[in-house]
């Protein structure tokens, strides 16, 4: 039996993220998944702030940011104007490309097991995991990072809450534009035009080669819309979002959209010797929230920077341990935060009303004041305006 401190379960972005983490503090490490490398999988395509913040945190950004396309200014158009050209960076970067990025980060002292964990017995000394190939693992320490596969959960006694089913759905395909080389903008987010047409918001940027888009609706997946988008997706774009063309120009969808939709879920009895929930695993988040990869990578740094290091200096970790990581304030703060937007986002794209749309107008009001403000900023203090946006 092969014996480690800390097996990681799921090689995601956060259990890879958490192996180069650990792995370079010299600690005995296995990260156990039975995909390698990594293949395509329509999650997280972009790194915004809150991923950066948590990466530098890590001590990884800077090996991890050469592998995105960067953009640091972004057009938000709503209603078929341009309200704001926001300077802020960002990096497009394919998920399967993040979670490799990271992989290669994690030191050959780190022992990679293809395999899948089909059962799992905790304790407050040593946890044993039973691999599918028959082979069996001891650990001091488990952190299951395998997002909403259940297999170890239910092994465990925990079990899921579904908070929201099909709380939104994300599409995701390349685009290109019609009769001309390249779009007017890099970056280009465009909020929905009414509760009627259930849009969120729609999102153009760079990502690799090519141009991405991302639109994130509230539908059920019976809904005739989504055989319509799939038949003629041009056409169910610009029926959903009528003056986006003002914007964007015509242009036409490349290859086969990607649909993924999404449940608000928790997992219930979490609390158990030896064995942390992180990312997915512990609670997922909607992706028009932004927070999905954000959170599992808080949730990452936060443990690996300040609670495995003092669990592993003891003789035991008990569930009182473990529930010291759920209640760290950065954790809730970006749980409750991401909960929070992902609820809000709902109401305020689907709300009708006079009071929600007063309240979408003022948003778009906020966007123009903004906007004129970095202007004059930029005019009156480049060096101050450039600031705004480097990370």
């Amino acid at each position: 039996m092969r014996q480690v401190d800390v097996a990681i379960v799921g090689a995601g972005a956060a259990g890879a993220m958490s192996a180069a983490m650990l792995g370079r503090r010299g600690l005995g490490v296995a990260m156990i998944d039975p995909i390698h490398p990594f293949g395509p999988d329509f999650r997280c395509e972009k790194l915004e702030r809150a991923h950066m913040d948590a990466l530098s945190k890590a001590g990884l950004l800077h090996e991890v940011l050469p592998a995105g396309r960067p953009y640091d200014r972004i057009w938000i158009a709503r209603q078929g104007h341009l309200v704001e050209k926001w300077p802020h960076i960002e990096y497009g970067i394919e998920y399967s490309v993040l979670v490799n990025t990271l992989r290669g980060l994690v030191p050959d002292s780190v022992a990679f097991v293809p395999d899948k964990v089909v059962g799992l017995h905790a304790g407050e000394t040593r946890q044993t995991l039973q691999l599918a190939g028959g082979d069996t693992l001891s650990a001091r320490l488990v952190i299951v990072s395998s997002g909403l596969q259940s297999d170890v959960l239910t092994a465990l006694g925990m079990s899921r809450e579904i908070v929201s089913r099909c709380h939104s759905v994300s599409i995701g395909f390349d685009l290109a534009p019609e009769g001309r080389a390249a779009f007017d903008f890099d970056a280009l987010t465009y909020f929905g035009e009414g509760p009627q047409h259930r849009v969120a918001y729609f999102t153009v940027f760079p990502m690799g080669d090519a141009v991405r888009a991302n639109l994130f609706v509230y539908r059920e997946l019976s809904d005739p819309w989504f055989k319509a988008f799939r038949a003629d997706p041009v056409a169910a774009l610009h029926a959903s979002m009528p003056r986006l063309r003002h914007i964007t120009g015509d242009f036409r969808v490349l290859g086969a959209p990607r649909v993924r939709p999404v449940d608000l879920v928790d997992t219930r009895g979490c609390d158990k010797p030896g064995v942390v929930l992180i990312g997915d695993a512990f609670r997922t988040a909607c992706p028009v929230s932004g927070t999905g990869a954000s959170k599992a990578m808080v949730d990452a740094e936060r443990l690996c920077n300040a609670y495995v290091p003092q669990w592993l200096a003891q003789d035991t970790i008990s569930a009182a341990d473990i529930a010291q990581f759920y209640a760290d304030g950065e954790k809730q703060a970006s749980d409750a935060q991401s909960r929070k937007v992902s609820l809000f986002a709902k109401r305020l794209t689907l709300e009708e009303g006079v009071g929600w749309s007063a309240y979408r107008w003022a948003r778009c009001c906020g966007s123009i004041g903004r906007n004129a403000f970095n202007v004059m900023r930029q005019a009156f203090f480049p060096e101050k305006a450039g600031m705004q946006w480097q990370s």
